[in-house]
């Protein structure tokens, strides 16, 4: 039971990450898709932003070699 609760909201939190890194995907590309040579756009990241990002990201690279469930 507790177990079953627990594959749950991992799989939540993989989803909420992957949400995370697909936004963060779609500024970038939208920033870059706007800038030009003469007006260039720079995507800025805050702190607390970049470290929840690279959490994402780490989080699911280590599902797709380890998987979500325990």
């Amino acid at each position: 039971m507790l177990v079953d609760i627990l594959n749950k909201i991992l799989l939540i939190l993989l989803i909420m990450t992957s949400l995370n890194v697909i936004r963060h995907g779609y500024y970038f590309i939208q920033a870059w898709v706007k800038s030009s040579s003469d007006n260039p756009e720079k995507y800025f990241l805050t702190s607390t932003s970049l470290w929840i990002l690279s959490i994402s990201i780490a989080y699911i690279l280590t599902a797709i070699i380890d998987g979500v469930s325990i």
